[in-house]
């Protein structure tokens, strides 16, 4: 599970804080609000791995039509961490009430910062710390495992804002949405989250040693049975023959991937990719391939279980015949991981410390 770069006005902001006045932007940010809400609200509700939340404009009005912060009482929560909120998007940071509460397990420390809650929406903006050891990193991913206390089922996304190296504390944005628009209501409200992977690996290199000119005529296919899904540029046949795989593979780029097969079916170029332990870890990634002027080859893939569904396979399709494979060099991408850490983190807090309220 790779995490998504928050990014307004073409700002982005890795690693770094900044020594601006935070207090003199939010002043000023509120006499724009207007006209910045709705683009910054739907810079936020980026929904990881295709997930679509659909709720961008209703969110960005809500905000619009609710906003009751006093400069007083956000000029007190502008902390470190919260100085590159507002140098990442004012508007948004004002819609965030401080909550100001944390929590300790596994010699982890969550804390939640501020959060927002309107109908069935919430923004929980929250940061980790590593009290006695260096799990937490710039790469560091919740892993799909946050959630609030809510009977009703949601979609969520995790937007990485920030990580303070000195400190060792990484910030992170989570958007919840209720379907079927269920309310959130309550006294309180309680998020939670229980396992998160760090020091992952990337690569991101020519995959010198895939020599594409040797490719052939697959000798042998088949179809597999325990499909999990496709996606790509063109649209995918989810009955297209796939290769077999080679025992040992063809090379490993990485510890975790391995390029298990490559050949042409039915005049494609088919190229097979297996990822170890996905559920565990959320090794995933890809291979592109390019031309002469560096045009990416149109693509799709179809991901299947090994047989133990621990494992999974992604097999790429190209658009690219026998013909015309010499004109292409590989490209490969992998995100690996060996650090998991799994415990209890969770904060209740007053709701109505969150909740707007329509004036």
């Amino acid at each position: 599970m790779s995490t998504d770069m928050l990014s307004t006005d073409n700002l982005v902001i890795d690693n770094i804080y900044t020594n601006n006045s935070d207090v003199d932007k939010l002043i000023d940010a509120i006499g724009r609000i207007d006209e910045r809400i709705i683009e910054d609200a739907k810079s936020f509700a980026v929904q990881r791995r295709g997930q679509s939340i659909g709720k961008a404009i209703s969110w960005a009005a809500a905000v619009l039509l609710c906003f009751t912060m006093s400069v007083s009482a956000l000029a007190a929560a502008v902390d470190p961490v919260y100085q590159i909120f507002y140098n990442i998007s004012p508007t948004v940071a004002q819609a965030l009430k401080p909550v100001k509460l944390s929590c300790e397990d596994q010699g982890i420390r969550m804390e939640v910062i501020s959060a927002a809650i309107y109908e069935n929406e919430a923004l929980i903006y929250i940061s980790l710390q590593d009290l006695t050891d260096n799990r937490i990193d710039v790469t560091t991913d919740l892993f799909d495992s946050y959630r609030i206390n809510r009977p009703f089922d949601s979609v969520a996304s995790c937007s990485f804002v920030s990580f303070d190296e000195e400190a060792g504390t990484a910030a992170f944005l989570i958007h919840i949405s209720q379907m079927n628009h269920e309310k959130i209501k309550g006294d309180k409200i309680t998020f939670s989250f229980s396992e998160f992977l760090s020091n992952k690996n990337k690569f991101d290199a020519k995959l010198s040693d895939l020599d594409l000119s040797k490719i052939t005529t697959a000798e042998e296919t088949q179809r597999p049975e325990s499909i999990r899904g496709g996606g790509g540029m063109m649209n995918v046949d989810y009955g297209t023959d796939c290769l077999v795989p080679i025992e040992g593979g063809i090379l490993s780029p990485v510890d975790g991937v391995t390029v298990t097969n490559a050949g042409f079916i039915d005049n494609k170029l088919h190229i097979q990719i297996y990822f170890e332990d996905i559920l565990t870890y959320d090794n995933n990634g890809y291979i592109d391939l390019r031309d002469e002027a560096g045009n990416s080859a149109g693509n799709y893939s179809i991901s299947f279980w090994d047989d133990e569904k621990s494992g999974s396979y992604d097999e790429i399709v190209y658009d690219i015949s026998p013909e015309d494979i010499e004109s292409y060099q590989a490209y490969g991408y992998f995100v690996t991981c060996k650090n998991r850490t799994k415990g209890n983190w969770q904060v209740t807090f007053p709701l109505e410390d969150a909740e707007y309220i329509l004036q």
